[in-house]
């Protein structure tokens, strides 16, 4: 471990400050400044969040940058599925999406007044190594500086996240992607050569985003995953490698970022890990769902071995056959320490104590129980809250800061005759969870931020156009912008610091 850049949850926001004046005075960053955590992980007002507290929002590359070949960017596996018919609704691609290539100057306005000063985002991989590795593509490199230097003028702190699903279509040609180790060494290489360019001006980095969306969601077992690259395995554990070579990239990462930072940074990844709400807040039903937790498929083979360096062991009785094989050293690559770790919750599962071998049974989401307007996107906001504190008493990382990196739900509404979307649905949803983030934060869990998913309607994967996740809606024919009612809720919340 690098002790000169690890952080501790005690210290972040000044960068913003730093990094702003910097640019006041002369434009581009010349020298990195220290990353800090936010200090107060409480507020002394009940009610309130900590007044370092991050608020923010999200995007991803393939879903809002269009562009897809310009400037010497490659083809991902995202280009090469949204252009394979059938694969999305309505044909759709991210050929231009929201043209935030072109158009990111407007977008850092937009999220300036909104009130936002964190902005997370990620980097295309193939729009900085074409071919997924060798000559590194400098025009793509100058985007993101350009678009880092438009967010640090309106005092916007970056947080840079390397992979978000859209792996180099030249890598998955070459040797299958991830179902290769090797794909680990690629992307630590792609994280020093994006970091060197690009760490005087991104102190925050996230490795991976949500690892179990493409290594599970991708790969299905006897039919093709829903998500890029659509391949059909034959047996459960080709898929369970697949998430293991991706836990191996994840932890090369880390190694690779510290080493290439110019100076102190702060590393985090982004994990949808699933979170369980106790159907009443007993000890029973308290300790079943801290079971369930570290038992999940997604929990106990890909956040346990990140958090803790094992698999847990009552996943490993589920899955004696299908467990990966793992080489000497492999648990120790992947335990990698963090500054801290992204949340990104969208629903959860009721569970309850049981007098079973497993100690709890999971409830289940009958037909009728209220949506986000997605099919999978249960409404169970207390599941934020349980997340958070599971997160620390399932692995012992009770310090462990965490932010939310992605929270939302698909709007209900269409806009009005005065182009205003009145998504009265999405503020209840916000409103709802973000109570149970500042119950978090009031009973002193180490819960340090939110970005909101997502600033911009966009490109919704297998869904294309047809779900808008945006607290802006976007015209895709003219790419004009016009916020919603829930980005004026949301401006007013960041304001007052409170849930209004």
């Amino acid at each position: 471990m690098n002790t000169k850049n690890h952080l501790s949850r005690r210290s972040f926001i000044g960068t913003a400050v730093a990094a702003s004046a910097t640019l006041a005075a002369g434009g581009a960053m010349s020298s990195p400044v220290a990353a800090e955590l936010p200090r107060s992980k409480s507020s002394s007002e009940p009610g309130m969040f900590p007044q370092d507290f991050w608020w923010g929002s999200a995007t991803a590359a393939y879903q809002v940058e269009g562009a897809a070949s310009e400037d010497g960017r490659g083809p991902s596996i995202w280009d090469t599925f949204s252009h394979t018919p059938g694969k999305t609704d309505g044909g759709d691609t991210g050929d231009v999406a929201c043209d935030q290539y072109h158009r990111y100057e407007e977008d850092a306005k937009l999220m300036a007044d909104l009130g936002i000063k964190h902005y997370r985002f990620s980097i295309s991989w193939s729009r900085i190594l074409p071919e997924g590795r060798g000559t590194v593509n400098e025009k793509g490199v100058d985007y993101y500086r350009r678009l880092v230097d438009a967010l640090r003028q309106h005092g916007i702190t970056p947080h840079a996240t390397l992979f978000h699903w859209d792996l180099p279509q030249a890598l998955q040609n070459r040797y299958a992607g991830w179902q290769s180790r090797e794909v680990a060494k690629d992307f630590g290489d792609y994280a020093t050569a994006t970091v060197k360019r690009l760490g005087d001006r991104i102190l925050h980095w996230m490795t991976i985003n949500e690892t179990s969306s493409f290594a599970i969601g991708g790969y299905g077992v006897g039919k093709p995953g829903n998500k890029a690259p659509g391949i059909a395995l034959l047996t459960e554990k080709e898929r369970w490698q697949v998430v293991h070579n991706a836990l191996l990239a994840h932890g090369t990462a880390c190694q690779a970022i510290r080493s290439a930072s110019p100076g102190r940074c702060n590393i985090a990844t982004a994990e949808d890990f699933p979170s369980y709400v106790p159907m009443a807040e007993t000890p029973a039903n308290i300790a079943a769902a801290r079971r369930a937790f570290t038992r999940d498929n997604r929990n106990g083979a890909i956040l346990m071995p990140i958090l803790t360096g094992r698999y847990d062991e009552g996943w490993l009785d589920d899955h004696r056959a299908s467990a990966p094989d793992i080489a000497d050293g492999d648990l120790k690559l992947i335990n990698q320490p963090l500054d801290a770790l992204g949340f990104n919750c969208y629903t959860g599962t009721y569970v309850r104590a049981a007098d079973n071998p497993k100690g709890f049974e999971v409830l289940p989401m009958f037909e009728g129980y209220p949506k986000g307007n997605m099919p999978w996107l249960n409404i169970l906001p207390e599941a934020i809250y349980w997340g958070i504190r599971l997160v620390g008493e399932a692995t012992g990382k009770n310090s462990l800061p965490i932010f939310i990196s992605e929270n939302g739900c698909a709007d209900g509404a269409s806009p009005a005759a005065d182009e205003l979307v009145r998504d009265t649905d999405r503020i209840m949803y916000y409103r709802a969870y973000l109570r149970q983030v500042q119950r978090a934060a009031s009973e002193g869990y180490p819960v340090i931020g939110y970005f909101s998913w997502s600033l911009l309607d966009n490109f919704e994967w297998a869904c294309g156009y047809s779900k808008r996740f945006g607290m802006v809606r976007v015209n895709f024919k003219t790419q004009k912008r016009t916020p919603k009612l829930s980005y004026h809720w949301y401006q007013e919340v960041i304001r007052q610091n409170r849930v209004v």
